[in-house]
């Protein structure tokens, strides 16, 4: 029997797509979960790591009691939090309860359909690959997270900015990762390599950048910075007032001093938002970022604007966490234009066959 035409891509990877779009919305609910968690100092909360047995919170008086006192044994309780009674320790161990059991659930999430797909042989080639890719960079975000926790145990009552920082980009990685996925499915497969064109430079080079404000952010947040200098535009009517230099030494003062942290993170927000700007408006005949261009702009005016609102609310929850996924949403548009104007790569053998569920008129392929 003469083989049948194959489905469209778009119907061959319907299911693989809507599990990577769940598995995005899965990250950026975690995201979210984690900056509440930090938000509320609740991190430390949790001082032991059972991947499986501490999916089960304490079921009894006796067990939380013994949480508990396993929480007065570290630098944060004795050092900070020494007014805490079971109540208020049971309010900080919701958020990292749930913080570690969201990773959980995104576990199964990820996994399950990952064996139940590559049964199905519906992940091949590449996809097998890249989808192997996620489910270990999950899983590596996920020791990270008790890596940076493990910085707070010891003498130091807080968890380690710049561990913070790893933890919080690979999340944002294995995100992207994802979302390159979905739009190789939707799109057509693309390099991270430019097609050669200037919008093509210009999107790499902002990439970057807007990265680094991103590790900024995270520095920010783990050096509670953001609750000094609580005006704008100036830092107490001053554009660098001189404990931004307090400790003489230039790398340490703009990467491990909260004034030189937060002097960066809101300079550096300036020059992202006027490089998107000018990305948009400098390459709006392009047809690609003549679709991405606008989102590009209202993203980044968008973080701005929560950015600042942050600041002047000496980081009021909600804003915070909403400038977190504000940084996401904008490295997802940005994200949309690299691949836009990226290299195309050929497709393979694997993808020209490979076929998600029955033939639509119900025949085998011979």
């Amino acid at each position: 029997m003469v083989a049948l035409p194959a489905m469209n891509a778009h119907a061959r990877h319907r299911p693989v797509v809507l599990w990577l779009l769940t598995g995005c919305l899965l990250i950026a609910c975690m995201v979210a979960i984690g900056g509440i968690t930090r938000l509320t100092g609740s991190g430390l909360s949790i001082t032991e790591w059972k991947p499986i047995m501490g999916a089960l919170p304490p079921m009894n008086g006796a067990e939380w009691q013994e949480a508990f006192d396993m929480y007065k044994r570290i630098p944060e309780y004795t050092l900070k939090n020494r007014h805490m009674d079971l109540e208020g320790f049971k309010a900080i161990f919701f958020w990292e309860y749930l913080h570690r059991n969201w990773g959980r659930l995104m576990g199964l999430v990820f996994i399950l359909p990952f064996l139940y797909f590559l049964r199905k042989g519906w992940l091949r080639g590449w996809l097998m690959h890249r989808t192997l890719a996620v489910l270990v960079g999950g899983g590596l975000v996920g020791a990270l997270g008790w890596f940076m926790v493990m910085s707070g145990l010891s003498e130091d009552p807080d968890v380690s900015h710049f561990r913070l920082a790893v933890h919080l980009c690979a999340a944002f990685a294995v995100f992207l990762l994802v979302l390159w996925t979905v739009l190789d499915l939707r799109e057509g497969r693309r390099a991270w390599r430019g097609d050669g064109s200037a919008a093509a430079r210009w999107s790499r080079l902002l990439l970057p950048l807007l990265l680094l404000q991103v590790v900024y952010g995270a520095f920010t947040a783990g050096l509670d910075a953001g609750r000094i200098y609580t005006t704008w535009p100036l830092m107490n009517g001053a554009f660098m007032p001189e404990n931004v230099h307090a400790f003489g030494d230039l790398v340490k003062d703009l990467t491990d001093h909260r004034d030189g942290v937060q002097f960066v993170h809101r300079n550096l927000a300036w020059l992202v938002a006027a490089a998107c700007i000018a990305l948009a408006v400098r390459f709006r005949t392009d047809p690609r970022v003549a679709r991405t261009g606008p989102w590009l702009v209202a993203a980044v005016l968008l973080q701005f604007v929560l950015g600042v609102a942050t600041l002047l609310t000496t980081v009021q929850i909600a804003l915070g966490v909403l400038h977190q996924l504000g940084a996401l949403l904008l490295l997802s548009v940005l994200l949309h234009l690299l691949h836009a104007t990226g290299r195309a790569v050929p497709m393979e053998a694997a993808d020209e066959v490979a076929h998600v569920g029955p033939d639509p008129v119900g025949h085998r392929r011979q």
